[in-house]
């Protein structure tokens, strides 16, 4: 029984494999607390909490700055009870002057239980980003001689894979496989969906019996844009209070604060400053997160929850 689920796993997994390497910029906004909210860039996350867990986040990108990013996302995920089956639906919103963007997607990840401890899953991405590019809010010559007022909507689907147990979990996802183009009625390109591959990991160590230690990474790669790397590390006090930082390869440094107020109500802030001279000119970034999880009749919510 278990050489058949391995048989499965294998041939899912190179099915994959198959898809990404066969279709081969718009830049997708990153959150420094990606980790406490991962189906946002991979679809093979939903339902591995065995909850109905709701996280809303939001982020202050280069504060001072007229125009700078402002993120904000919601995102609902949940397994399908008695079947091997998660489900989830995020929403987006972006805004980076002239663009806005708002984008509408479904999730769908399939478990399969390679041992006791460990599962794996992949897991499909589905909907569309609606973007409103406007330059009448730019300064410039160019743009007040030229105005355009475009509103697009462009359908997209993304695939990934998650491998987890208790104590440690791998990723790897591309949210966005199409890469589409953004141009307005005269046909003039404005921008691209450029496609993110995401490899993340992370792994929780006992310390003591009331400290814990969980580092985490994740790789990102975006065509047309150097490899990006960000490595986060958090210490664990009583289950309950998170403490840590996170550097992303020349780009920048921050720390973390989580609170799990109770098994269900998680908080989190984060902050983040920039290393290039850009941020001689902005006072850093913000973010903050909300957690909420609610279990299923005769199921209880397995607490601690690292992942």
């Amino acid at each position: 029984m278990k050489k058949n689920g391995w048989i499965k796993i294998r041939s899912l997994f190179l099915f994959l494999i198959g898809i990404i390497g066969s279709v081969s910029a718009q830049q997708d906004p990153m959150f420094t607390q990606y980790m406490h909210n991962p189906v946002s860039i991979n679809p093979a996350y939903a339902g591995s909490r065995g909850t109905l867990n709701a996280v809303v986040m939001n982020r202050q990108q280069w504060v001072g700055i007229e125009g700078a990013p402002n993120t904000m996302t919601i995102s609902v995920n949940s397994p399908f009870i008695g079947y091997n089956v998660g489900v989830g639906l995020s929403l987006i919103y972006d805004r980076i002057d002239p663009t806005r963007q708002v984008g509408i997607y479904t999730d769908y990840a399939y478990h399969l239980k390679m041992t006791d401890k460990i599962k794996f899953a992949l897991g499909l991405k589905a909907g569309f980003n609606m973007y409103d590019v406007n330059t009448l809010s730019l300064r410039g010559a160019q743009y007040e001689d030229n105005p355009t007022a475009e509103k697009m909507y462009l359908p997209n689907f993304g695939v990934g894979t998650y491998m987890y147990s208790d104590r440690f979990y791998l990723g790897l996802s591309v949210p966005k496989m199409l890469q589409n183009s953004l141009s307005d009625n005269k046909n003039t390109l404005l921008n691209k969906e450029e496609r993110h591959y995401f490899f993340t990991g992370g792994m929780v160590f006992d310390v003591s019996d009331k400290v814990r230690f969980k580092p985490s990474f994740t790789f990102r790669m975006v065509t047309g844009a150097p490899l990006s790397s960000e490595f986060s590390g958090a210490v664990i006090l009583h289950d309950r209070l998170w403490l840590g930082g996170m550097y992303r390869y020349t780009e920048a440094m921050g720390g973390m604060v989580k609170f799990d107020i109770t098994t269900q109500l998680a908080l989190g802030y984060s902050y983040d400053t920039t290393l290039s001279r850009l941020g001689n000119y902005n006072h850093g970034t913000h973010e903050i997160y909300v957690s909420y999880d609610i279990a299923y009749r005769n199921k209880k919510i397995l607490s601690p929850r690292f992942f």
